[in-house]
Parts: C-alpha cells; structure tokens; sequence
C-alpha cells in the first residue's frame, strides 16, 4: 500500500467556506446560523480526489481530517506506487 498525505491550507479553506457562504446567501440561508468550515474542508478533500481520478486514479481509500490550524489533510491510499507518484505530481 503506498500513501499520499495531501495538505489544503486553512486560507484555502477559508476562501472554499466564504465561497460556500455566499452561494447559500444568495439562496436564501441565513448563514450566520450555519457552521460551513468542516463542510468546506469536505468540498475541498472531494476536490483533490477529484484531480487524481481525473488522471485515471482511482485511490483505494481518501479519508480527510481536520488539521489544528484550520486546514484539511487528504490520506490517499494507492495499490500501485505509480499511482502514488503520478497523484503527488497532479496535486502538486
């Protein structure tokens, strides 16, 4: 099993939570009342899934967890190392 960490910063984040929040404004939500950062990390966890599948990718797992400091880290895991680098090179 070969292993990617792939690290979102927490100013990505917060732009992807913003982003979020204007969206769902503009529907009609009061976001004042919503709680958008863990729904922004998961948007932004799918999204880096979704560069590697885009390259003909399919990970074995892609948990994403919280970091301290706001961002999100994604855990891939791959069968094949090739896999592994060409993922690193397309999140890079």
């Amino acid at each position: 099993m070969w292993k990617l960490d792939h690290v979102v910063s927490a100013s990505d984040v917060d732009a992807e939570e913003q982003r979020l929040a204007e969206v769902l404004a503009k529907a009609g939500y009061d976001v004042g009342k919503l709680s958008l950062n863990a729904l922004a990390q998961q948007v932004l966890a799918e999204r880096a899934k979704a560069v590697v599948m885009s390259i003909g990718i399919e990970p074995s797992n892609w948990p994403h967890y919280p970091l301290g400091n706001g961002g999100v880290e994604v855990r891939f895991q791959f069968s094949r190392e090739e896999d592994q680098v060409n993922a690193k090179l397309a999140l890079a």
